[in-house]
Order: C-alpha cells, then sequence, then structure tokens
C-alpha cells in the first residue's frame, strides 16, 4: 500500500530543493490515489508555473477552482497564470471573484489594474490602482503602475504626484527617476525632468534612456534658445544667455554631453 504521506514528504522537500520534476512526479502519485486532493492539484499548478508552463498551471489552477470555488489562492494564482498567458479578459473575471469573496487580499487590485493597462484601458487600470490605496492606504505598490497609466492618458500632473510618492520613501530608484523626468518633460518642466535625468545618471551611469533624453534636449537648439530666453532675469542679457548656449553646444560637438547639461543648466537653467 502507498503511503501518501511520505509521498507528500518527498514532494515538498523535492519542491523546496528546487527539483521540479521530481516535486510534479512525486504529487501526481499521490493524484492517481486521491483525485479529489485539492491541495496536490494546486501545488502542481504552482510547479507547472515555476516551470513556466503557463499553460498546464492554468489547467491545475481551473481543476483546483472547480474542485473548490472559494480557493482564494488558486483564484489569484490563476489569474496571474491568465495575465501571463495574454488572456486579460479570464484574469480580470478572477480578481474580481478573488475582491468579492476576499477583499484582504488587495493584491488582486493590482493585477486587474495591469491587465486594465496592457488592454489599453488606463481609466479602468488607474481606477484599479486607487481602490487598492483604499484597501491599503500604507503600501506604494500601485502608485509606480498608476503613475504608467496617468502618464499613458496624457494626465501627467497626477503621474508626477504619484512618483513624487515614491520618491518620498526611497529617492533612489532609478524606473521612478526615470519616469518622473518624462513626467516632467509632458508638463513642460525641463528643469526638473533634467535634474530627474541626472539622477537617474548619478544612480546608473549606463541608463541609455536618461542619457538619450539628455541628449535630445540638448540637441533641440530652438527649445533650449527658447528656454535660456525665456529664463532671462536682471542679471542676464539676451547676450549672455546666447553665449551660454553656444558654450554648451560647443561641448556637445566635443561628445562632453554631461558638461554641456551641466554647463546649460548652471548657466541658464538655474534662472528658471
Amino acid at each position: 500500500m502507498i503511503d501518501i504521506e511520505t509521498i507528500r514528504e518527498n514532494a515538498v522537500k523535492f519542491k523546496m530543493h528546487g527539483s521540479i520534476e521530481k516535486a510534479i512526479c512525486e504529487y501526481k502519485k499521490i493524484l492517481r490515489e486521491d483525485p479529489s486532493d485539492v491541495d496536490t492539484v494546486y501545488n502542481l499548478g504552482e510547479l507547472y508555473y515555476t516551470r513556466g508552463d503557463i499553460g498546464e498551471s492554468i489547467w491545475f489552477y481551473e481543476k483546483a477552482v472547480e474542485m473548490e470555488p472559494k480557493y482564494s489562492l488558486a483564484l489569484y494564482r490563476l489569474g496571474i497564470s491568465c495575465f501571463r498567458a495574454t488572456k486579460f479578459s479570464k484574469a480580470i473575471e478572477y480578481f474580481d471573484r478573488i475582491i468579492t469573496d476576499a477583499p484582504d487580499l488587495y493584491m488582486a487590485y493590482y493585477w486587474k489594474g495591469l491587465c486594465y493597462y496592457h488592454r489599453g484601458n488606463t481609466k479602468m487600470a488607474i481606477k484599479s490602482f486607487k481602490a487598492l490605496h483604499k484597501v491599503n492606504t500604507e503600501t506604494t505598490l500601485g502608485y509606480y503602475q498608476m503613475s504608467i497609466s496617468y502618464k499613458a492618458a496624457g494626465r501627467f500632473k497626477e503621474a508626477v504626484k504619484c512618483l513624487e510618492k515614491i520618491t518620498t520613501e526611497d529617492p533612489n530608484v532609478v524606473s521612478v527617476q526615470y519616469h518622473l523626468g518624462l513626467a516632467y518633460l509632458g508638463l513642460k518642466k525641463i528643469t526638473k525632468a533634467m535634474k530627474c535625468f541626472e539622477k537617474v545618471i548619478e544612480l546608473n551611469t549606463e541608463h541609455k534612456g536618461a542619457k538619450d533624453k539628455m541628449d535630445l534636449l540638448l540637441t533641440d537648439q530652438e527649445m533650449l534658445y527658447g528656454y535660456g530666453i525665456a529664463s532671462q532675469k536682471e542679471d542676464h542679457t539676451k547676450e549672455e544667455i546666447i553665449t551660454n548656449f553656444h558654450v554648451g553646444q560647443t561641448y556637445k560637438g566635443m561628445g562632453m554631453i554631461e558638461e554641456a547639461f551641466k554647463h546649460f543648466k548652471d548657466q541658464v537653467i538655474k534662472k528658471k
């Protein structure tokens, strides 16, 4: 007679040590003896997900939910698997069920928001992320994705507010500083955008996106000249601004992008 508990212990050990195939084999032995073991069905879904076999993970998670409709964790993992398989409508359906049955599983709002974002529905994505923060007021998790949704909708002011909430807690997140710079660009706040891109390069000297943005801003002579004139103060004549602009261009021509940026910022933009 097969000792199911011993097999289960072996499966757990294999799973903990990353021996996915052996763990799958052991759990399937259990199912052959007891097809109604819903936890084993769930664990097989987990193992197939870890292995990267999303189709199989969906099959087992669906089976677990079919066996136990209010199995919240299985529903949650099923939703994530459907998201990974780009089955966004099905994923939303499962996350809605979780929100109804287990509202404390606030991450369901997060994934639901991601689904809507990837479907191109920024309005519903933002609504989902806002709901996340009503359920869990302490997390900043959804603010980043909410900012991306706001930015995609052209609502740059709201995007900035979301990203600034994150930088208050941690100003050294490269992706946050980069997207904050992009949001400031959307608001035409060039000085603040450049400061963000400068921070990104300080944190990651090889960040191509930030370097490209700085290079683009320095290349756009009409834009730079316009901002130079706009920043003119009592102690900055038009001639001085033009001179500073051309010095920056000289640095750029020599391939000294950071020097060009620093010179232009210190001599002209700081007066804004």
